[in-house]
């Protein structure tokens, strides 16, 4: 009996198996077997050229996906808002626009979400990779086992590039020995060029080209200066033309995602001149104006109510009327920068039209990859220090900032600066929350526009059907009749959570069709189901600076919930958690549910690595000593020595010269570093705490010759707090001092280690206007180790 069973069983085994392993199942694809056949002779062979199949439709569309960081449901003007976006009016009046499509309320969550089309956690991005643990749903890493788009069109014959902000990256593993396996080459992408951390200098960033660190250019778009967002832009349309040149038969797909609007705000004077006065009542004047704009639209829905703002956050009136000037100039400058990088993506769409492509390509402007940032607080020239958990005060910011040339200095490369969290929920009108709050739509609602003039008629109506940004990979897959492969790169692939959108591009009233999502960015959670939205707000206001009070006895499991019908409830405005207590458990339930479905555990996972837990178990390098033979430079802060965030010893060989100066090392940049330098043959230490406090140390002269020089940095006590640092040439003491206060997370997310050099934007001013302030002597053997480990 056996043996006959598995006489009967083998052969349907093989069957499964070459129905699963087919071309369609199994990525890439086999190698297309010759077509010849060899004799023992030519005269005896015949020759057939081997064609490879069509794995597509000879009318397979182009795909476009813009992404802008870092921006609200209030802003542009497109739906309502006031700042002006004409590529955004351009691509809604040429297609449709979505009023409920969501994010994850947060930057490489939503990125890994797009490309894959899975929930977040459920490949490894529970928060931005800065801050990656070992937790599964929080470990920073897209495995392999969930394709992004770019690795499947390319095996079915696309051309895939990939441009600006990458962010899914392990923060160890972006040095240029790689491995490169998760950079966007190893997903997919056949080009890149960008950054690959979380943000950039808009003026003088670390770039790079497929796997090699470059050097940007010195003007872009045309123009006499350089700024990221037109230089992206310049490299995507050379890369169109290119592609049209060597291989016109190919679709290709592009994914265009500037630094603009993340932090910090940076852009010509010019363009934040166009905003000057447009401000100057306030955020809460200006919410109220979007929501008038809003309702005429019909964006959002005739029984919409605005929101109240959170006692937390400060109303426009209770801002000094000395500081108000420094809060509108952010504000203008934000505005500035967010139309500047809007425009660029027209040109990218100017040269497709040029090609003729246009008609048949598929392009899906997602306005924001999370809502409005309100990480600048209370209005910054240098955003870093809320990751860091650093309070300080704006008479701080005023007074640094007057000493380098006031107001007209704010979006210039002298400073990284970013608006009050006013602003920040001005851009969410109607909505409650900001960025990182999964909790409300103020930081999960992003418009989406899609055109195709081909297939896509115009419709002026917005859809209304609740989607999410896993929803785009699907929705491509399923117009390309593409069915999600089984296996790829020899990785059994993971279920796709993704629900496509194609079923309502041309019915505005069509039924939607995702009945569940759930939400969750470092325990600002919610879940929707079926007309409902149940959410906790979570231990932190994003807000509100310095560490939350009670964080450390903080248990998801005592957490208020809320409950919102909003299928009547447009904006969250009214919680009937108290009228519905028993569908408000239903709801938690479900959200459990589906956290443990999506890796999502334990619940606040993402907070385990920032400054309010355990910022000691942030990525960094296993290694606590380092030896450099030479002058090194482009080495990321992310895998670089941990200089004066842990206690550190730096020894260096040197030969000073007659009238030594130049940096022998630098950390980071402007917004916020660490320095050594010599200048007229004496030594300095500067640590720039994040522009607003600056520690200067400084030696008497330094007489020329073979010096052993090192400089010392003690932690009094923990990570974050004071440093005692000694200098010694020699081994003799030459100067000290004590920082008041450290850092406890990174200075910067795209700046770079150098010795012998200081290739970023200048950590110090003293030697700003001679940057790159190279060292005219020598430098042999440079080590550092930790100390006290």
């Amino acid at each position: 009996m056996y043996l006959k069973y598995n006489k009967l069983l083998f052969p349907l085994i093989f069957l499964i198996f070459a129905f699963s392993a087919n071309a369609q199942d199994v990525l890439p694809f086999p190698p297309t077997p010759s077509a010849s056949k060899p004799g023992v002779t030519i005269e005896t062979s015949s020759y057939q050229k081997r064609e490879d199949p069509k794995r597509l439709p000879d009318d397979a569309p182009n795909i476009l996906v813009i992404l802008i960081d870092d921006v609200g449901n209030g802003f542009p003007t497109t739906y309502g808002g006031e700042i002006h976006t004409p590529t955004l009016d351009r691509v809604a009046e040429n297609g449709i626009s979505y009023n409920r499509f969501h994010t994850t309320a947060m930057c490489s969550p939503t990125r890994a979400a797009i490309l894959t089309g899975r929930n977040h956690t459920r490949v490894g991005n529970g928060q931005i990779s800065a801050i990656a643990n070992d937790f599964d749903g929080f470990s920073g890493i897209i495995p392999k086992t969930s394709a992004t788009m770019a690795e499947v069109l390319k095996a079915y014959g696309y051309n895939t590039a990939a441009f600006g902000k990458w962010h899914n990256t392990p923060e160890d593993q972006i040095t240029s020995k790689g491995p490169f396996d998760y950079w966007p080459t190893g997903y997919g992408f056949e080009y890149f060029y960008g950054f690959l951390a979380g943000e950039a200098s808009q003026f003088e960033p670390t770039m790079v080209r497929n796997t090699t660190f470059v050097d940007h250019p010195e003007t872009s778009g045309g123009n006499d200066h350089y700024h990221l967002s037109e230089d992206i832009a310049d490299d995507a349309i050379t890369w169109l033309r290119e592609q049209k040149a060597y291989a016109p038969d190919k679709p290709w797909f592009v994914y265009w995602a500037p630094g603009a609007s993340h932090g910090p705000h940076q852009v010509m004077k010019e363009w934040a001149d166009k905003y000057k006065g447009k401000f100057d009542d306030g955020w809460d004047a200006y919410r109220k104006r979007v929501f008038e704009n809003q309702k005429k639209l019909g964006w959002v829905s005739e029984n919409a109510k605005l929101t109240p703002r959170a006692e937390t956050m400060a109303s426009w009136e209770s801002i000094p009327e000395n500081e108000k000037p420094f809060q509108r100039r952010l504000m203008e400058v934000f505005a500035g920068f967010t139309e500047h990088a809007d425009t660029q993506a027209g040109r990218i769409l100017d040269e497709i039209e040029a090609a003729g492509e246009l008609d048949n390509t598929i392009i899906f402007y997602i306005w924001g990859d999370n809502g409005s940032s309100s990480e600048g607080l209370y209005g910054t020239i240098s955003e870093q220090l809320a990751q860091n958990g650093i309070p300080t005060k704006i008479s701080e910011h005023i007074s640094a900032l007057n000493d380098i040339g006031g107001l007209d200095v704010l979006g210039s490369a002298l400073t990284d600066n970013m608006y009050h969290a006013g602003w920040a929920w001005a851009g969410s009108t109607p909505y409650q929350g900001t960025k990182l709050q999964g909790a409300y739509f103020g930081g999960t609602r992003n418009p989406l526009a899609v055109s195709w003039p081909k297939s896509i008629k115009p419709d002026g109506k917005p859809h209304s059907q609740f989607h999410h940004c896993i929803d785009i990979a699907p929705t491509v897959y399923e117009l390309l009749d593409i069915q999600h492969p089984n296996v790829v790169n020899g990785f059994t692939q993971d279920a796709m959570d993704g629900i496509s959108l194609a079923y309502s591009f041309n019915d505005t009233k069509a039924k939607g069709r995702r009945s569940t999502q759930f939400f969750d960015i470092m325990a600002s959670r919610g879940i929707y189901h079926e007309g409902w939205f149940a959410s906790a707000p979570g231990p932190r206001t994003p807000w509100v600076g310095g560490i939350p009070k009670g964080i450390k006895e903080w248990s998801p499991l005592t957490d208020t919930w809320e409950l919102y019908h909003i299928d009547e409830d447009w904006s969250q405005a009214n919680d009937v958690s108290a009228q519905y207590p028993e569908k408000l458990e239903e709801m938690k339930a479900l959200f459990l549910t589906e956290s443990a479905k999506n890796k999502n555990l334990p619940i606040g996972g993402g907070l385990w690595s920032t400054a309010l837990y355990h910022p000691e178990d942030a990525p960094a390098p296993n290694r606590t000593e380092w030896v450099f033979n030479h002058p090194i430079s482009n080495m990321p802060e992310s895998t670089a020595p941990k200089l004066d965030k842990v206690s550190s010893l730096v020894e260096m060989e040197v030969d000073v010269p007659e009238n030594a100066n130049g940096v022998l090392y630098a950390l980071a940049g402007m917004g916020g570093g660490v320095t050594c330098f010599f200048k007229d043959n004496q030594l300095h230490y500067e640590f720039n705490l994040f522009m607003v406090r600056r520690t200067k140390i400084q030696s008497k002269t330094i007489k020329p010759g073979q010096k052993k020089i090192s400089i010392e940095s003690k932690l009094i006590d923990k990570i974050g707090g004071p440093i005692d640092v000694v200098i010694r040439v020699d081994g003799k003491e030459v100067a000290s001092g004590r920082v008041p206060n450290g850092m406890s997370l990174h200075f910067t997310s795209n700046a770079t280690f150098d010795i012998g050099t200081d290739r970023d934007s200048p950590v110090s001013l003293d030697y700003h206007k001679e940057a790159p302030f190279s060292f005219n002597g020598t430098i042999g053997e440079t080590s550092i180790k930790y100390i006290n480990m």
